[in-house]
């Protein structure tokens, strides 16, 4: 019978490795030292920039073999990922799939219900993050976990106390020591064509810049995103200030409901005004949008995956806050974070009574001259770094209002 290396790395039984030779005598046999699970389902965003742990993991557990364990609609956000082993979809057959595997750790960042139920079925002898006690509340489940689990409790703390990044709170969770490791996004040879093609499209060439503003958001938070007049508006007080219009091109971005009628809208609009801007796909899925984010050399965005696609693309941006906390969003030395001028932010509502809206309230002028003025340092430098806050950091009179106001129960669906 054929010897078969089931222990290595590489090896699935499905279909041949990426060598595509016999296991017999193989220079690549890679033995597994440790096989961990990693179960981290929530949201789009939250996937890619816990990708983030992966070069934690493997730093700590060199030789180990990573399966991740998401939802089917972030999977595609995992493609091409070199550290990742496996990734198990959430479906029918996964606590089966659970009860029939072994591994040596499991680490669980997320605190939802269904994610920390699945900690409990999984076979492991070291479990860190978050699970379930016997009533389903969420729980800690050690004491490295205990200060995310805190900062979950506490709305003061979490909001202006707070100064770690979500991938540094979430390494920390999981038992994982943080060397300020970047997300882990890698593109294939055909969607780098695709970003090309999408500078062509704009007509920019390599020593030029398109700027890529992002409208993209989730149904969720439907905060996050800026009004067509004010998006219209921003664009156009950003062209003006740029010293090379000539060189400098837009490029609209986005994949939420709606973004793609919205886009054309901002388009039309701008256009009127005669600044051509050129669209790119909303409805072509994630791949489609790394590669329009790719094509572009700096973004603006609200804290949305579009954000968490230009830093792990490691574009430099300049991102907008309102219901969100700016701190824990790091942008690895290459961007301009924006607050909202009112005194709730942060609040993480998915509605709010104020006539007052935090995504009408920017700084409009230091906004499009922080762009304008990123587009002008990319262009003279080649590169641009450094990090820069523009707004008020925090309101000493300020009592924080509660932590969401949802209308209901909260319903999970396994």
């Amino acid at each position: 019978m054929t010897e078969y290396k089931t222990d290595c790395r590489l090896f699935t039984g499905f279909s041949p490795c990426q060598f595509r030779r016999s296991c017999a005598d193989c220079p690549h046999y890679a033995p597994v030292g440790e096989r961990v699970l990693l179960i981290q389902l929530d949201a789009l965003g939250d996937v890619l920039r816990m990708t983030a742990l992966l070069p934690a993991i493997r730093r700590a557990y060199r030789d180990a073999h990573i399966t991740w364990l998401t939802r089917g609609e972030s999977a595609p956000l995992l493609a091409n990922n070199p550290l990742v082993d496996r990734v198990l979809l959430l479906g029918d057959a996964t606590v089966a799939t659970l009860e029939a595997l072994s591994f040596d750790r499991v680490l669980c960042p997320e605190k939802s219900v269904p994610a920390c139920a699945l900690l409990d079925v999984a076979r492991a002898p070291v479990k860190k993050g978050f699970g379930l006690d016997a009533g389903g509340a969420i729980v800690p489940l050690d004491e490295d976990a205990e200060p995310l689990y805190r900062l979950g409790l506490d709305n003061h703390a979490k909001f202006f106390e707070n100064e770690s990044s979500a991938q540094e709170l979430a390494a920390r969770a999981v038992g994982l020591p943080w060397h300020g490791e970047r997300y882990v996004v890698v593109l294939d040879d055909e969607e780098r064509a695709v970003a090309r093609a999408d500078r062509e499209a704009a007509r920019v060439r390599d020593d030029e810049v398109l700027i890529g503003w992002n409208n993209g958001c989730g149904p969720r938070y439907p905060y996050k995103r800026l009004l067509v007049d004010d998006q219209v508006m921003l664009m156009k007080a950003t062209w003006e200030r740029l010293t090379a219009k000539e060189r400098t091109g837009f490029a609209l971005l986005g994949g939420g409901t709606g973004d793609g009628e919205r886009n054309r809208e901002v388009a039309r609009r701008l256009a009127h005004e005669g600044i051509a801007v050129t669209e790119t796909p909303t409805t072509a899925g994630l791949r489609r949008g790394l590669a329009s984010v790719a094509g572009c050399d700096m973004v603006f965005s609200g804290d949305t995956l579009g954000l968490h696609m230009a830093i792990g693309l490691r574009k430099p941006v300049v991102a907008w806050f309102g219901i969100t906390c700016h701190q824990e969003i790091e942008v690895f030395g290459r961007g301009v974070k924006v607050l909202a001028d009112v005194p709730c932010r942060p609040c993480w509502l998915q509605s709010c009574d104020l006539e007052t809206k935090c995504y009408r309230s920017l700084p409009w002028d230091d906004v499009a001259s922080a762009v304008a003025e990123m587009a002008g340092g990319l262009l003279r430098d080649g590169s641009w770094e450094g990090e820069l806050l523009i707004g008020e950091l925090l309101r000493e009179d300020r009592v924080p209002p509660p932590l969401g106001n949802s209308p209901g129960p909260i319903l999970h669906v396994l």
